[in-house]
C-alpha cells in the first residue's frame, strides 16, 4: 500500500465517535480501524462534538492536532450564546502542522462540512497561528451534507427555528436531557459521550426540555448547520476553494433486503415461540423433542450471527423508513431556497439528499442573522456528480465539477480488500486539478465508509492512493 507523506485527519459526522467507542470502549469503531492499521495508513482520528456546529467541532479538531485548549473565538461564543473555552489537548496528534507539514482532511456525513469549516478557519488564521491554506493539502468528503439535508425539515426545523412537539424537539429535549446528566453521574459518559462542554453552564432540566431552551434555539449547533437554505448561503462565502484537491464520494438509494438473514432470524423465533407455547398451554414436553427444540435454535443462532457479523449494513435496507419518510417530506416541502427542484432532491440515502452529495451549490438565500453577525466565516461547500449535474437561474454550482473514478487509479498489488459496488464512470486523464470537485458515486447507504461498510477497505485503499500518488 502506497503510504501518504502527509497524515489524512478522519472527521466523524453526527452522533459519531473517534477513538473512543461508547458502551466503555467496546463498541464498533466508527471507522475501519483494522484495515487502515493494515495498510499502514497514515492517518488521524478526532473526536469532536456530536451536536455541535461545525465552527465548534472544527475548533475542535484544529486543538487536537495543534495541541492546547480549545478556544471557540471570543466573539462567536457570546454571539451563540454558549461558553468560550473546551477540553485541553495537551498531547497534540500533529505538532508539526504548517505550511511545510500539512494534512488531508476526510470527513464522513457531517464531518465532511467540518472538514471545510476548518479549512476556511486556517485560511483565515483564526486560531492566530500563522496558518493558511497551505496547511491543507486535500479534502475529501464522504456522504456530506455539502449543501444541507431535507432531513431537518423531517425533523420539525423550520426556517431556522425548532417547533415545539415535534420530532426533533423530542430528540433534542432528549439528548440535552442525557448531556445533563453526565455532569451529576460522569460513569455515564463511558456509555455515550457527547463532548460539548461549551454548553455544560445550562443546568436546568426545565429548560433543557424546552423547545425554546438555549441549546436548542442557538444557531450554533449541527442541526442549523446543515439547513439546506443556511448551507448554500454559506457556500457563497467560502474562501480559497480553488487550492486544495477536493473529492466527494457520493451514495445512492439502492439498498437490498439481506433474505437469508431474515429467513433464519423468522426460524429462531418461530422456535422459540413454539417451544414457550408448550410450556405456557402446560404441555409435557418429551425430553427428545426438547433437545430437538434446543439443538435446532443453536444451529439457527450460530448460522444467523455468522452471517450477522458479516452483514454489510451499508447495503441492505437499515436506513429505509428514513430514506422513505425523507422523500415524502421533499415532496411537500415548499421551496425552501430559490430555485429548489422537489423531483431533484427527493432521492437520499436515509441521512443527506443525493443532489446535495453530488453538486456544490450557492444561492443568494435570506441571510440568518447568526450568519451575519458571525466572524467565523465557517465553510462549507457541495459537491458533485456527472450525470446528476441539473441548471439553475439562481442556485448555481460553486466550482467545476468532474466525475471520478477510483478504480481508474489501479489497485496496489499488496492490497487484499476487493472492489464491490462501485458505480463505473468514464473519468477525464490525470492529473487532477485543484479546485476542481471530483465526485465518485457508490452503491451504499449513509453508512459508507465507516466500519459497517463491508467495502469500507477497497475504498480507503483507493482513496488513499489517490492523495499518496496524485496530491502529494
Amino acid at each position: 500500500m502506497t503510504r501518504t507523506r502527509h497524515p489524512v485527519v478522519l472527521i466523524h459526522g453526527v452522533f459519531g465517535y473517534g477513538k473512543r467507542r461508547p458502551l466503555w470502549n467496546t463498541w464498533s469503531p466508527y471507522w475501519p480501524e483494522a484495515a487502515l492499521q493494515d495498510m499502514d495508513a497514515n492517518h488521524l482520528i478526532v473526536d469532536v462534538g456530536v451536536l455541535s456546529s461545525d465552527h465548534d467541532r472544527a475548533c475542535e479538531a484544529f486543538y487536537q492536532l495543534y495541541g492546547g485548549r480549545v478556544d471557540y473565538g471570543e466573539e462567536h461564543s457570546t454571539q451563540s450564546g454558549h461558553s468560550r473555552y473546551g477540553a485541553t489537548f495537551e498531547t497534540a496528534l500533529h505538532p508539526n502542522w504548517s505550511a511545510e507539514n500539512p494534512v488531508h482532511l476526510l470527513g464522513h456525513s457531517f464531518g465532511a462540512t467540518t472538514a471545510i469549516e476548518l479549512y476556511q478557519l486556517l485560511c483565515q488564521d483564526a486560531f492566530g497561528v500563522g496558518s493558511d491554506h497551505r496547511w491543507v493539502k486535500s479534502i475529501v468528503c464522504i456522504a456530506g451534507p455539502l449543501s444541507g439535508t431535507t432531513l431537518t425539515h423531517l425533523f420539525g426545523l423550520h426556517d431556522g427555528k425548532m417547533v415545539a412537539h415535534t420530532l426533533g424537539h423530542l430528540i433534542g429535549a432528549s439528548l440535552c436531557f442525557w448531556h445533563r446528566l453526565h455532569t451529576h453521574f460522569p460513569v455515564l459518559s463511558n456509555i455515550f459521550e457527547y463532548r460539548m462542554p461549551q454548553w455544560e453552564f445550562v443546568t436546568s432540566y426545565r429548560e433543557i426540555l424546552s423547545a425554546s431552551s438555549r441549546i436548542l434555539t442557538s444557531p450554533d449547533l449541527a442541526l442549523y448547520d446543515i439547513l439546506p437554505a443556511r448551507r448554500l448561503e454559506r457556500n457563497s462565502r467560502l474562501i480559497e476553494m480553488n487550492k486544495p484537491f477536493l473529492v466527494s464520494i457520493a451514495t445512492s438509494t439502492r439498498s437490498t433486503i439481506p433474505l437469508v438473514e431474515c429467513l433464519l432470524g423468522a426460524k429462531l423465533v418461530a422456535i422459540v415461540a413454539a417451544a414457550v407455547a408448550h410450556a405456557w398451554q402446560g404441555d409435557t414436553i418429551e425430553l427428545k423433542t426438547l433437545s430437538l427444540f434446543g439443538i435446532g435454535a443453536l444451529v439457527i443462532f450460530s448460522m444467523l450471527r455468522h452471517r450477522i457479523r458479516r452483514l454489510d449494513y451499508a447495503s441492505i435496507s437499515v436506513l429505509t423508513f428514513l430514506r422513505v419518510q425523507m422523500s415524502l417530506c421533499v415532496r411537500y416541502l415548499h421551496e425552501i431556497f430559490d430555485g429548489f427542484d422537489h423531483q431533484e432532491w427527493e432521492p437520499n440515502d436515509g441521512a443527506v439528499n443525493v443532489k446535495s452529495m453530488l453538486q456544490p451549490l450557492q444561492a443568494p438565500c435570506p441571510l440568518y442573522e447568526s450568519d451575519i453577525s458571525s466572524s467565523s466565516g465557517s465553510g462549507d461547500e457541495t459537491s458533485s456528480s456527472a450525470s446528476t449535474v441539473g441548471s439553475f437561474s439562481t442556485v448555481r454550482p460553486l466550482l467545476s465539477i468532474e466525475p471520478l473514478d477510483l478504480d481508474a487509479f489501479g489497485k496496489p498489488d499488496d492490497c487484499e480488500y476487493p472492489a464491490e459496488n462501485a458505480i463505473a464512470v468514464e473519468t477525464e486523464k490525470l492529473p487532477l486539478q485543484r479546485g476542481r470537485w471530483y465526485v465518485h458515486q457508490v452503491e451504499k447507504n449513509h453508512l459508507a465508509g465507516t466500519h459497517f461498510d463491508a467495502d469500507a477497505p477497497a475504498l480507503y485503499g483507493k482513496l488513499l492512493r489517490l492523495i499518496a500518488t496524485e496530491f502529494e
